[in-house]
């Protein structure tokens, strides 16, 4: 956004999409009437995030459309990309709403902010070829940690792409990624992926989408417990001030009763 508060064509696109969760002008990224057609028994909205040309895109393409994003081809330039897909969890179905942020709109705290909190869950990628990607999963995660806090209990799934390549073109260990994944406070589900063979892809969305239920029903305690502390706060003050009044009016009248007598 430029100092005269004009919003770029780009800037538009990206928010409709994080806003609205509807395809920007030109996307045929989300069938989004295929994905309502059926009742579904409830939705997910993920943000994939990771450093540019790390895969996000792989990943989504083949768990929703089943086709192959071929590296330095125009569908992989970086750009916000909504998607909508129907899953099966339990033997019931439910629609993914999975929003990618260019890593550009990432580096953006208040776009950042937003996109977090609108969502449930985020998947941090990176190259297994890039430890520089590997780095920018840490930094992203140190970000989102910062912004929920305590506030709610948010899912998170770290995810290595190309884990088909050869030994000699990884650049991080499968136990490092997974170890930094049992380091985050957040708690955090790890895989790694490969869009050309297709290796873990359908297990990646539907698993967090199990570990989402389980945050939905937590969050739900730990909201129903901070209101029975309230009302309980509530009714403890609501007594004391009766007491203090029962025993104010026993001081004031005292003296009266003991007239009588």
């Amino acid at each position: 956004m430029t100092e005269s508060m004009i919003w770029t064509d780009e800037e538009i696109r990206y928010l409709k999409a994080l806003l609205s969760w509807r395809p920007s002008e030109d996307g045929d990224d989300v069938d989004e009437k295929s994905c309502l057609a059926e009742r579904p028994a409830g939705q997910f909205m993920f943000l994939v995030l990771g450093a540019k040309g790390c895969g996000k895109t792989s990943i989504l393409e083949k768990f929703c459309h089943g086709t192959t994003v071929e590296e330095g081809s125009p569908d992989s330039d970086e750009q916000e990309r909504a998607y909508c897909h129907k899953m099966d969890i339990n033997e019931e179905t439910y629609v993914l709403n999975a929003l990618e942020l260019p890593h550009q709109h990432v580096s953006g705290d208040d776009q950042l902010k937003q996109a977090v909190q609108i969502t449930e869950a985020a998947v941090l990628v990176y190259d297994i070829r890039s430890r520089t990607s590997f780095i920018s999963a840490q930094e992203i995660y140190s970000r989102i940690e910062d912004m929920v806090q305590d506030n709610r209990l948010y899912g998170l799934a770290l995810v290595g792409t190309n884990s088909d390549c050869e030994d000699e073109q990884r650049g991080v260990p499968w136990a490092e990624g997974r170890k930094l994944a049992e380091s985050f406070k957040l708690g955090c589900m790890f895989l790694e992926t490969s869009a050309n063979t297709g290796e873990n892809i359908d297990k990646l969305f539907p698993q967090l989408g199990d570990e989402v239920l389980k945050l939905r029903w937590l969050n739900y305690q730990r909201r129903a417990q901070t209101e029975k502390f309230s009302i309980d706060e509530q009714q403890r003050s609501i007594d004391d001030s009766s007491t203090k009044r029962v025993a104010k009016w026993k001081t004031w009248t005292r003296h009266w009763f003991q007239r009588g007598d």
